[in-house]
């Protein structure tokens, strides 16, 4: 990248200057700090919007100006008079600070400039992670002269704002660059944490959470640490709102109890057995992170069956403070209202009921509304199928005549719960009572799902395989409807009230509740739900879709794997597909920027699945027909952008990435391509993780393109440190090397650069391999792609047509190409589908015929 050298003048002018005072120090370190700030700007200026959230400190050259900059800074801060001074430069790091958190740090990326309405919107909301990294570098620098700048710091942090999901998304990453510098303590992390996200709101769970995580996971500090998130974890893990599952699950990663810790247990507040867990659990993380998939992908370890059992136990002991006559009220208030409902829900009477239900507490008092729900929960589906001829339990059986089941009062009961919301009034403004109402749902269908649990559990238990999905699909459908049609009371908090259910959806996937799993799907892909989620403004619903179609390819795993399927994983199959076929009908670009986190939960043999998900391009991009003579793909305007990547791309190799930045940065360690291969290998065994090579396949792509596009474009791949780790795959097994050309051509999508780059970079495997097998594998890996149905991703067919068309790589000259008559016919009946050259143009095989 080139810059002018007045930053060199800058730093010079900073040296020289001798015994300056205060107002020379003070003026010239924001003259230096401005420039920096000109000369990031114009580092990213000179690079694509999407490509500034990977240019980081390490990736810029040791003679860059920002480098240059940031020793001008160090020296001057070295030189001044530390005890006259310090009150300057303090205001000076002040200013610095409050930098960290202007808007220009947040990027908005657009995908096609569109969103899936054809509407111009925001897809996802970016750092900039070279300017927040300089900056820091500054307050380092200070630091080492002024000890107190931490005690600053750890006040400063209190005030930064919070109040939008970008802040909130910048403030985190700030505490955590500071945390990673040591320019603030763990403590007063801790204490600013518990207390201002210390609630049960989706969004404090997820800030206080992931702060946590990330900061024992990458060794920054330890659990011990943070005594009152621990604490405010365990509350929630503890209680029956809907974040108490994933609560549990971050625990359970992290080692810790999930009882709650005694507020008086000492210093720290942290009780004996915590302290115990604390000491092994950043041992632990490591050692997980060594074999663990991206965050969602990470549920394959746990074990999720036991979660009913749980669900089961939980609701015993709720129930064990019940009055004796608790379950004949409800059915006394039930029927009541069934009365009620026959007389229709405009009368008068309609309102005095709800007020009735008032008096009895519904609503307001914790443990009657929870009661009451449960009860009526119970009581309806039961009422549902007893309606059935052959009794409760009878086994549901496909156009049976007393398979027959009668919802009226399932139905009747989920016009209650509507009506229940909508007439929530607690008093105060409209956005508290927006909160009352989500609050209410929440609290009701976490009531609904552990109760479907615990049911499937008591089925489960006694013996009863043939468990009755129909009554709680049926109450969870209605709900679905009436509250995700339009209306003056939902459409304000449309988004929460689609993240609730799908909260809900999410803890009894299939994986939990097998039994539930076609009903679950259909709740899932229904369009009051689906389609509503992926329309939410700014995209906030993706994530969320993406969770649970996560839980579905978890469940449907392990079946594909074994290519043994019974006749209900195959219709579930099909409607999976049916689905995903719809989402690249109308929302494509969520299958696009998925991409990685979907291909890892699907396996290698479920080839048209993954083509299905891999041919997913933004909407409203047209893409060149393939078979184009002589297209230059490198010469396309798309090529130079970079796709937007929303999986959590270094999730699996978080233990991996300081030595693998060192490496690309530096080739350093030298040892480290040797000791490559066997920790990209499951704990304890030889089998290659899928996840962890998919992921770093990716990260080096990302890592390489950046440095061929960053002011080194004289260099060849073959050049770079880069291809020095992808060629290093290749020394893999079978298995892991063919695993390795997978993560590779997972990548070879839509026009970009990243299709661009890794297709260049099979090519150039091929064409440098010295084993035939390397070059089997690459033909196979790309061949067995194309042979499935369509359809296929655009640079796959770039690729393979490039392969069989360039002299360069004498593919037919490949004993590989005619080891049987099957294997030949079936290069040249694909080359005749792919290549389609015109009759000018013909191509030689293996044989000496001509095809055209």
């Amino acid at each position: 990248v080139s810059v002018d050298n007045n930053s060199n003048s800058s730093s010079s002018n900073l040296n020289n200057t001798a015994a300056p005072t205060a107002a020379e120090t003070l003026n010239a370190l924001l003259t230096v700090t401005a420039k920096l700030d000109q000369t990031i700007t114009a580092t990213l200026q000179q690079l694509p919007t999407r490509q500034h959230s990977n240019v980081t400190l390490g990736v810029l050259p040791s003679d860059h100006a920002v480098h240059k900059l940031l020793l001008g800074i160090r020296r001057a801060v070295a030189s001044m008079d530390v005890v006259s001074q310090q009150q300057n430069v303090l205001g000076f790091c002040q200013s610095v600070f409050k930098r960290l958190y202007e808007s220009s740090l947040v990027v908005n990326n657009n995908n096609s400039d569109n969103d899936e309405n054809g509407n111009n919107a925001t897809s996802s909301i970016n750092i900039i992670p070279l300017r927040l990294e300089a900056l820091v570098a500054v307050l380092e620098v200070v630091y080492v002269q002024i000890s107190s700048l931490k005690t600053n710091l750890n006040t400063w942090i209190t005030f930064a704002p919070t109040e939008t999901a970008s802040q909130r998304l910048v403030h985190r990453t700030v505490l955590l660059l500071l945390l990673r510098s040591k320019l603030i303590s763990p403590g007063a992390v801790d204490v600013y944490i518990g207390s201002k996200f210390g609630g049960e709101s989706s969004m404090e769970v997820e800030f206080a959470g992931f702060v946590l995580k990330t900061a024992v996971v990458e060794r920054i500090a330890s659990v011990s640490d943070f005594p009152n998130v621990v604490r405010n974890m365990q509350t929630l893990a503890s209680s029956s709102t809907m974040q108490h599952v994933n609560v549990a699950r971050l625990l359970e990663d992290l080692n810790i109890s999930s009882n709650i810790v005694d507020s008086n247990s000492g210093s720290g507040n942290v009780s004996a057995a915590n302290n115990a867990a604390a000491a092994a659990a950043s041992a632990k993380l490591q050692k997980q992170m060594q074999q663990q998939p991206p965050p969602l992908v990470s549920q394959l370890n746990n074990n999720l069956t036991s979660a009913t059992y749980k669900a089961m136990q939980s609701t015993k002991v709720i129930a064990s403070n019940d009055p004796p006559s608790s379950r004949q009220q409800v059915t006394f208030l039930l029927e009541n209202w069934l009365r009620v409902y026959a007389e229709g829900v405009t009368s008068p009477k309609t309102l005095q009921y709800l007020q009735l239900l008032q008096q009895h507490g519904i609503g307001k008092n914790e443990e009657q509304t929870e009661r009451f729900f449960r009860y009526s929960v119970e009581l309806v589906t039961e009422a549902v199928l007893k309606s059935n001829k052959g009794g409760v339990n009878a086994v549901p059986s496909a156009g049976a005549s007393n398979n027959a089941l009668s919802y009226h009062v399932v139905d009747v009961y989920a016009k209650l719960v509507v009506l229940l919301i909508h007439h929530m009034n607690g008093g105060g403004s409209a956005e508290q009572v927006a909160n009352q109402r989500v609050h209410l749902l929440n609290k009701i269908l976490g009531i609904t799902v552990r109760t479907l649990m615990t049911n499937y559990e008591k089925a489960k238990s006694s013996g009863n395989v043939h468990w009755d999905q129909r009554p709680w699909f049926r109450l969870l459908l209605n709900l679905v409807q009436d509250l995700g049609a339009p209306s003056v009371q939902m459409d304000p908090i449309r988004a929460s009230v689609l993240s609730v259910f799908g909260s809900a959806f999410h803890v009894v996937q299939p994986c939990v509740v097998p039994g539930f799993a076609f009903a679950w799907l259909e709740l899932v892909s229904h369009r009051m739900f689906l389609s509503n989620l992926m329309l939410l403004k700014d995209r906030k619903g993706w994530a969320l879709a993406h969770q649970l179609f996560i839980d579905m390819f978890l469940f449907l795993e392990p079946h594909l794997r074994a290519a043994e399927m019974t006749d209900a994983i195959k219709h579930l199959y099909n409607g999976t597909m049916r689905v995903l076929l719809v989402l690249v009908h109308d929302f494509p670009s969520f299958l696009a920027d998925y991409h990685l986190s979907f291909c890892n939960v699907i396996p290698e043999n479920c080839i048209q699945l993954r083509n299905l998900i891999l041919s997913a391009s933004p909407r409203g991009m047209v893409m060149p027909d393939p078979f184009t003579p002589n297209l230059k793909i490198d010469h396309l305007p798309e090529i130079s952008s970079s796709p937007v990547v929303l999986s959590n791309v270094t999730g699996p190799i978080l233990a991996l990435r300081p030595e693998l930045d060192g490496y690309l940065k530096t080739r350093q360690p030298i040892n480290f391509l040797q000791s490559l291969l066997p920790r990209l290998c499951k704990d304890g065994t030889n089998d290659v993780d899928t996840p962890r090579v998919n992921s770093l396949v990716l990260y080096v792509g990302i890592q390489a393109i950046a440095r061929l596009q960053h002011g080194f474009q004289h260099l060849q791949i073959a050049q770079t440190p880069e291809m020095e780790v992808l060629q290093k795959l290749m020394d893999f097994d079978d298995r892991g090397r063919y695993i390795s050309l997978n993560a590779i051509a997972n990548q070879l999508r839509y026009p970009s650069s990243h299709s661009h780059y890794f297709s260049c970079v099979m090519l150039f495997l091929f064409s440098e391999a010295k084993d035939d097998g390397v070059k089997e594998q690459v033909t196979r890996v790309l061949l067995e792609r194309l042979i499935s149905h369509r359809p296929h991703p655009w640079a796959l067919i770039i690729t393979f047509v490039e392969l069989l068309k360039n002299q360069r790589y004498q593919f037919w000259s490949h004993s590989f190409t005619r080891c049987a008559t099957e294997i030949e016919k079936v290069f040249e009946s694909v080359a005749r589908s792919c290549m389609s050259p015109p009759s000018s143009q013909r191509v030689m095989t293996a044989g000496g015929e001509e095809i055209s």
